[in-house]
Order: structure tokens, then C-alpha cells, then sequence
């Protein structure tokens, strides 16, 4: 029988009148990786706040080694040999890589930090999960994909006997993700119990044993992957059954060109791209991540300038050099991180879906409270939005709320053209399902929308064509009801065997 080295009993957590998690059991075994799935707002992650100590259960108990334990606090579970890789980041950002790794850890002399000492132990433990990373870097100017690299060596470092990932991938490209799941694996064959929270189905089927469903904030359905799919995994999170994650792509691609670049260049990261969006029409962008797509999208918005070539919007050239120069030319850009671009999370989700149509809702100056009531009312009801009030402050919602606000603010300015980047990172399935239906809706209203992503399927799924771009040029362009996996993964790898020859040569 396996050794079972947390369990969960009878688990239940409420706040106040709300009651979040019910009765919820769980084991996780020694060597065995769980995947526990769900919307956001499920319960997932509070389940996991009380195995880690982060939260004390309203009711039931927590048994380490089959023995209770009433942690109050992280510190008592990390000390049981439980680490929980959070999704939002709990880095100090002006302490290096090396500094925040060994937290806590750190090699003393007379009491002194041995600073050497620290940050080759660092280098030493990201080497273990297959990683390197220049250990002296202030983490404050790492890339969102070498935090979470930092974050998951910081938690490993404990050498912790189970170990929880909240949407590990997120931030992290093909290849990176690959080594993640090869240190998985190394985890389970030390014995290590693994929970691995995701929305990302090729996650899940390449690295768990059991998946691990909670809807509602109880417990719906348990089974080994080898014995269930993606559709049954989604059907039983959404509560009905799964048929098709994507709009179905327009019939024919309009005659009206809305956008075109010729030769753009930003510096030396994006080179002699050449697209074209028509009007009404979804284009993606894809490839390996960091090849210029997010320097291109930048630029097309305003934040960055293209440095040569051409921009055009209806056939004539235009140079924009701000965001509210692009918002003029009924431009809308969601980022890829909400948090630090897209939303003011301390405000409310009023005041987040109207900041930039204020102008609409005020007379002289001052907000009229009807409108502004109005117009919040539509964005949620439009995006179904969950939220207790639109009082509510955004930073309390799940993250499929919050990229759905981003969304409804940018809906609010009635683009013309949408640039989205990474549009359903670390969102749960229903608020995909959500956010392509107003992707798809807004076509039919006549908008152009790119879509710069690194998840291929969802680039399949959702554009009429596709362009794949390798080390800042367009390596490719495929129909979009032509393409395949193997095609986009061809193009970057040709261009790439290309490089290579022509380097060897």
C-alpha cells in the first residue's frame, strides 16, 4: 500500500455566511502526482491554503504521517515538509535569484550571510530542477517566466516531502515547461507527493496519476488519468458536457485589409515582419515564446516604437508613438499581465470597467451614478462577470474575473482592432470558454483581433490564419483551418535547423 503523507479529512472552510470548501477528502501519496482541477472559485485553491497552513479549516482535519496536525501557520507546515509554489509570486524583488532561493537557508559565519557560499548553493539547486539562471540578478528584472523558474527553486530548496504547483506553466514557455515536467518526474521517483493545480490539460496528462476534480467547492469526481480524457475532465468541471472550445473560424476572409505591417522592425528583437489582418477577422501569432511577440504587440499598441517599416490602419501609414494615441485610432490591447497592466486592483470593478470611458458616465465633471450604474451592469452581464458587488474590490476576484474585466474595459471604448497578448493565462476553462465566444462575437461586430499566444491549441482553435515567429521574424503563415501542431512546431523548428546550418557554415 503507499505511504500516504498528507491527508485531508471531511475538509471544510467557510468565511462568515459563505461556505467555500465542503466535506472535502483528499490523499496524497508518496511518489504520486495529483491533479486537481476545476473553475476558479472551485476551491482548489483553498483546499490547498489549509493542507499548506495558510488557512485553519472551519471543520475536518489534516493528518501528516497519519498523524493530526493543526498547523497556523506556512512556517509549521514547511517544518512537516509541505511547500506550496503559489501562483501570484511571493519573491522580494530587490534580493537576487541566489538571495531569495535560499531564504531562511542562508550559509552563516559569526553570523554573517556567506554570500558566495548562498548563491552557489543557488546555482546548485536550480540545476536540480534542470534550470540555470544567473544567480546575482536582482529579481525585480527578471522575465515573469524566470520568477516562477525562481519561485519553484525557492520552494525546492526546503527539499520538501510533497510539494503544490498552482498553474506552474503559466509563465513558462514549451521547453521550460517540458524541464518542469522531467522534474516532476525526478520528484515522484524520490518519493515526493506532488499536487499539481492547472488549467492547462497537456499538464496534467504528462506529469499526474489521478485527477482530482472540485466544483463548487466540493468534491465531484476522481479517476487515474490513464482511464479519462480532456472532454470528460472539462464536463465534469463545468457541470454539463464538452463539445467544442472554439467558435467555429468565418467562411471566407474578408477583402478589407484593417492592418498591415511591411518591414516593421522594433530594434533589433522584431525584423521585417510582414502581416496582414482583415477586418472581422482573427489572426494569431504564435511560436516559441520570447521570439518578438511580445516586443511586436508592444509596439503595435504605442508602448514601444517600431523603429522602421511601415504601420498601416485602412491603408495609410500611421505612426503611434503612445497608448492613447493607439485608443485614438480605436485601438484596445489586453497584456499579458493583468495585475501590473491591465487592471488598478485595489479599486473596484466599477471603477476598473469604466476608467477609460469616464467621459461617458460624468456631466461637468462629476460621475452620473446611473450611467456608471448602467454601464458596469452590461460589462458584467456581457462578460458574466461573478462578483458579490460592483463595490467589490478587483483584487478580490478569481483570476477568470479579473482577465474578464480587462476585457469589458477594453470592449467599453468600441475598438475597431484588439490586440491580445496571452489573452487566457492562468484562466480557468469556463472563463475561456467565455472569453473565445467574445472573441469570435466581436468579429461579427466587424473588429479585427490578434491574438499573440503560446498555447498552440489555442492559437488553432481561434484564428482564421496564423503566423509563427522565430527570433523576431515571421518564420511562416498557415490558414488557420490548416493548421496543425506539427506544422507550427515544423516552422519554428526549420527556421531554427536554418540558424543552426547557417552558423555551422
Amino acid at each position: 500500500m503507499a505511504e500516504i503523507i498528507v491527508e485531508g479529512r471531511g475538509l471544510s472552510k467557510a468565511f462568515g455566511a459563505n461556505v467555500v470548501l465542503k466535506d472535502v477528502s483528499i490523499r496524497c501519496e508518496a511518489g504520486k502526482a495529483i491533479a486537481l482541477v476545476g473553475e476558479n472559485g472551485a476551491g482548489k485553491s483553498t483546499l490547498m491554503n489549509i493542507l499548506s497552513g495558510v488557512l485553519p479549516p472551519t471543520a475536518g482535519s489534516v493528518l501528516v504521517d497519519g498523524k493530526a496536525v493543526r498547523f497556523t501557520s506556512p512556517e509549521q507546515a514547511r517544518k512537516k515538509g509541505i511547500a506550496f509554489v503559489h501562483q501570484e509570486l511571493s519573491l522580494m524583488e530587490e534580493m537576487t535569484v541566489g538571495e531569495n532561493i535560499m531564504l531562511g537557508r542562508e550559509p552563516r559565519r559569526g553570523g554573517l550571510i556567506r554570500q558566495r557560499e548562498l548563491h552557489e548553493q543557488a546555482r546548485a539547486v536550480l540545476a536540480g530542477i534542470g534550470f540555470e539562471l544567473d544567480v546575482y540578478s536582482l529579481v525585480s528584472d527578471l522575465a515573469p517566466s524566470d520568477k516562477q523558474i525562481t519561485e519553484i527553486a525557492k520552494a525546492w530548496a526546503g527539499r520538501p516531502r510533497m510539494i503544490i504547483f498552482d498553474e506552474p506553466t503559466s509563465s513558462l514557455n514549451k521547453a521550460e515547461s517540458r524541464r518542469l515536467f522531467d522534474f516532476i518526474g525526478s520528484l515522484k521517483a524520490q518519493g515526493v507527493a506532488v499536487v499539481l493545480i492547472s488549467h492547462r490539460m497537456e499538464d496534467i496528462f504528462a506529469t499526474c496519476d489521478t485527477a482530482f476534480v472540485l466544483k463548487d467547492g466540493e468534491f465531484v469526481f476522481s479517476k487515474p488519468v490513464s482511464e479519462t480524457n480532456e472532454d470528460e475532465l472539462i464536463s465534469k468541471m463545468v457541470g454539463r458536457t464538452f463539445k467544442n472550445a472554439y467558435p467555429p473560424r468565418r467562411e471566407r476572409r474578408s477583402d478589407e485589409i484593417r492592418v498591415r505591417l511591411t518591414n516593421a522592425c522594433v530594434g533589433s528583437r522584431v525584423k521585417n515582419v510582414c502581416m496582414e489582418v482583415p477586418a472581422g477577422s482573427v489572426i494569431g501569432v504564435g511560436g516559441l515564446e520570447g521570439q518578438g511577440q511580445r516586443e511586436l504587440s508592444r509596439a503595435l499598441f504605442g508602448i514601444d516604437p517600431f523603429t522602421s517599416g511601415t504601420y498601416e490602419i485602412d491603408g495609410r501609414p500611421v505612426k503611434i508613438q503612445t497608448p492613447r494615441a493607439a485608443v485614438r485610432q480605436g485601438i484596445a490591447f489586453v497584456p499579458d499581465d493583468r495585475k501590473a497592466e491591465g487592471l488598478v486592483l485595489p479599486l473596484s470593478v466599477q471603477e476598473n470597467i469604466l476608467s477609460l470611458v469616464l467621459g461617458r458616465v460624468s456631466r461637468h465633471g462629476l460621475i452620473d451614478r446611473r450611467a456608471a450604474a448602467r454601464e458596469t451592469e452590461e460589462g458584467v452581464r456581457r462578460l458574466n462577470i461573478k462578483i458579490a458587488s460592483p463595490r467589490q474590490p478587483v483584487e478580490a476576484l478569481s483570476g477568470g474575473n479579473q482577465q474578464k474585466i480587462v476585457f469589458s474595459k477594453w470592449i467599453k471604448t468600441n475598438p475597431r482592432i484588439l490586440y491580445l497578448h496571452e489573452p487566457t493565462r492562468g484562466v480557468d476553462v469556463q472563463s475561456k470558454l467565455e472569453i473565445y465566444g467574445q472573441i469570435r462575437a466581436l468579429t461579427r461586430e466587424g473588429v479585427s483581433v490578434v491574438v499573440f499566444t503560446s498555447d498552440i491549441l489555442e492559437l488553432i482553435g481561434l484564428s482564421d490564419e496564423i503566423y509563427v515567429m522565430y527570433e523576431g521574424e515571421i518564420s511562416g503563415h498557415i490558414d488557420g483551418a490548416e493548421a496543425t501542431e506539427e506544422k507550427i512546431m515544423q516552422l519554428s523548428a526549420r527556421r531554427q535547423a536554418q540558424s543552426e546550418e547557417e552558423r555551422a557554415g
